[in-house]
């Protein structure tokens, strides 16, 4: 859920400086977008560093949910083929 605020936030503030660079301020797209990231990130960066860091863990608990068992067939076929392998590599002299 942390990663959710923090990604919204970031969207939120890049969209408000972007509009008021490009739309009050009457700077070039390219330039307002590129100016936006910029402070975006770095008003994040400096400011919301316990949110990035919550975020940070719930990106990282999110992919340490995958599943690393194997069955019994697939250690078996990986048994088969590590014994293949060995046999087709040159011996060492």
């Amino acid at each position: 859920m942390q990663f959710v605020k923090y990604s919204v936030l970031r969207l939120g503030l890049f969209c408000v400086v972007f509009l008021a660079l490009w739309k009050l301020m009457a700077w070039p797209i390219f330039t307002s977008g590129l100016i936006a990231l910029i402070v975006a990130f770095a008003v994040s960066y400096l400011f919301f560093n316990k949110l990035r860091l919550a975020a940070n863990e719930d990106a990282r608990n999110a992919f340490a949910k995958t599943n690393a068992s194997k069955t019994e067939s697939q250690l078996a076929e990986e048994a088969i083929e590590d014994s293949y392998d060995e046999s087709q590599r040159p011996e060492n002299k």
